[in-house]
């Protein structure tokens, strides 16, 4: 007798239930012996007379249960089909999986799922379809959870002039370039020119915006503590002195303008044939935007770093998103990393620790350099074979640089200059302010009052005739207008008692009649994130001119939103008004009893008595300015 492949337990009779079984598909549907057709409409016909004759014969009994008792084809067929179903839906493409664990980016191109129909059985099964299998499969795998990011092997990988395997033993290793490359001086002649191919022209700098103080460049390369650009047309790029420094504190010392030109290896130009013959492939990539800052002053000031250094930065690299929307949805990647090339660790924090806030808030992976680093670096490069590291993108920014262009010149402003480096969304600020009232726990409601207004759009160009209308994404909202006066009657610039009360209680007059919501805070007894969900729902902000004022970059830009600034009798300082005007906010000068606004402003002046204590101004005259802002008559 032939011995069945099936296990013992598939080969006798199952167990029998004392119960009647219930109809078995697979004996009616898959049976092929007569034998079997023929007993089972039997027994039909005999259960059915004993049905209906109310018969509890065993007989029939039995019957039921030996016809509706599944055969061992029965069973077989029932595996066939779930390994046949398994292997089909559930086993994922071994290859597939491979290629996954050593490349996440080419799996992310790809419309190939883990768990994917085959389209040889499926022809018809468009791509949508399969991108949402993959977007419902609750399981994913290593090449999913990474697949922004460079394996470990792909990120050390050189980013050379020459293939390794080309280079023999020694070669290249200790070849120097003639003295005057390092002065950026060397012409390129002979024909060299005409030797590089593709592979060279790839790994050339390219200069992708520019505004002086400003230069956005990709694949800038650093060796010997200079910056190198390796670029075939040197004179296609701005002055140096329009894009770097030397990075010492601009002040009156004689000589000190001087002192900031560039030296002329800040920045060193090299044709690829030169970088080629100096690195071969010894060129390691540091992936990502890069922000260099080359300022020498200010940066541990909060106004300093947030309204100039980082607005300014956040502008220029805006260029590589023209399509920035106005609920702060972004293209952009974060920055990889900030590299003070001037401040330690202690030199870039304010006291009152602000900088280092916005910096983690708004980049929590960012990963921070500092002139420390730069030596090192210097030392590593020129070390054994010369080698060189490469910054995908880089933003430079420099003060003195900017100072020499037209822009910052007239407003002492460094990021007025930013404002000119390409183009983008005039809702560029937008990811970051609203990342940063995230942070503070604002709800959405009131972070998206900002579709009442225009964007980062001048409120002074919008007003007059033959200006194109901006029409704004939704209606002035119904909610009550928030006037918050930042006090800083603890402070060393400040109002006099009597000009603090008289302003107090006109407020209070003005805004118990007309229903405003008047919020007095003296902003150093706040947290930090008080202090910026607070500015995040103000529609007119006031103060004396000082650091509380830098809250403005958080307010929402309404056509009713506005800062208000009180300054000494004949001063004036263009900080937060130019800083407004840049966010699409109106800014109101105030000289005790008199108003200014662009473009009809006071003279920038410092007079004695700027920073003291004696500062004046008229409660009334700021009510009614408030008031008349409100009602749309300003």
């Amino acid at each position: 007798m032939t011995s069945s492949v099936l296990p013992n337990f598939l080969q006798s009779s199952p167990p029998r239930s004392p119960h009647v079984e219930r109809n078995n598909i697979l004996s009616s549907y898959f049976s092929s012996s007569p034998t079997h057709s023929q007993h089972y409409q039997q027994v039909q016909s005999n259960s059915h007379s004993n049905l209906n004759s109310n018969s509890n014969s065993s007989i029939g009994s039995r019957g039921m249960s030996n016809i509706f008792r599944p055969t061992r084809r029965d069973l077989l067929l029932c595996l066939l089909t779930l390994s046949f179903s398994y292997l089909l839906f559930s086993t994922p493409s071994s290859n597939t999986t491979i290629q996954t664990l050593k490349s996440p980016k080419s799996s992310s191109n790809s419309n190939s799922s883990k768990y994917k129909l085959p389209n040889w059985l499926f022809p018809s099964s468009s791509s949508s379809s399969s991108s949402s299998i993959k977007s419902n499969s609750k399981i994913c795998n290593l090449g999913e959870n990474y697949n922004n990011e460079l394996t470990y092997s792909e990120s050390v990988k050189t980013f050379g002039f020459l293939n390794p395997s080309e280079l023999q033993e020694g070669e290249f290793g200790s070849l120097e370039l003639d003295s005057t490359i390092n002065k950026g001086s060397k012409s390129w002649d002979e024909g060299e020119e005409e030797q590089e191919d593709d592979e060279l022209e790839s790994l050339t700098t390219s200069l992708k915006a520019h505004s002086p103080g400003w230069t956005v460049m990709e694949k800038l390369y650093i060796y010997n503590g200079s910056f190198y650009a390796v670029v075939d047309d040197p004179k296609s790029w701005p002055e140096l002195r329009m894009m770097t420094s030397t990075g010492l504190p601009a002040n009156n010392d004689p000589g000190n303008s001087e002192a900031r030109e560039p030296k002329g290896n800040e920045i060193v130009f090299i044709s690829p044939f030169e970088a080629m013959k100096l690195w071969g492939p010894r060129v390691w990539k540091m992936d990502g935007m890069t922000f260099l800052f080359n300022d020498g002053q200010f940066i541990d000031h909060y106004y300093h770093f947030a309204a100039e250094l980082m607005l300014g930065a956040w502008r220029s690299y805006a260029v590589y998103d023209e399509h920035i929307s106005a609920d702060g949805e972004t293209s952009l990647p974060p920055p990889q990393r900030v590299w003070f090339l001037h401040q330690n660790i202690k030199e870039w924090r304010d006291k009152p620790k602000f900088n280092p806030l916005l910096m983690y808030a708004l980049f929590p992976s960012i990963s921070i350099l500092y002139p420390e680093d730069w030596a090192d670096m210097k030392n590593q490069t020129i070390s054994d074979k010369p080698k060189a590291f490469v910054l995908e993108r880089a933003l430079l920014a420099d003060r003195s640089a900017a100072f020499r262009g037209e822009w910052t010149a007239p407003t002492a402003r460094t990021v007025a200059s930013a404002l000119h480096v390409g183009s983008t969304s005039r809702w560029w600020w937008e990811p970051i302010r609203r990342q940063i009232l995230r942070y503070s726990g604002l709800p959405e409601s009131i972070i998206s009052r900002n579709l009442e207004g225009h964007g980062a759009t001048d409120p002074i160009k919008l007003i007059g005739p033959g200006v194109d209308v901006v029409e704004p994404l939704s209606p002035p909202g119904s909610y009550i207008p928030v006037i918050t006066y930042i006090s800083r009657q603890s402070s060393r610039r400040r109002l006099t008692k009597e000009s603090h009360e008289e302003l107090v209680k006109a407020l209070e007059e003005r805004s118990k009649k007309l229903g405003w919501e008047l919020i007095i805070v003296e902003a150093e007894k706040m947290t930090k994130e008080e202090q910026f969900a607070l500015a995040g729902r103000t529609t007119i902000m006031l103060g004396v001119h000082g650091n509380g004022l830098s809250h403005l970059l958080w307010m929402p830009a309404t056509p009713r939103s506005a800062v208000i600034e009180m300054f000494f009798k004949g001063g004036f300082a263009r900080d937060y008004q130019w800083t407004a005007h840049a966010l699409g906010i109106r800014h109101f000068a105030i000289q005790h009893d008199v108003s200014f606004t662009s473009p009809n402003l006071p003279q920038v002046d410092y007079p004695e008595g700027f920073q003291g204590t004696s500062i004046t101004v008229v409660g009334k005259v700021v009510a009614d300015l408030i008031e008349d802002r409100l009602a749309g008559r300003i």
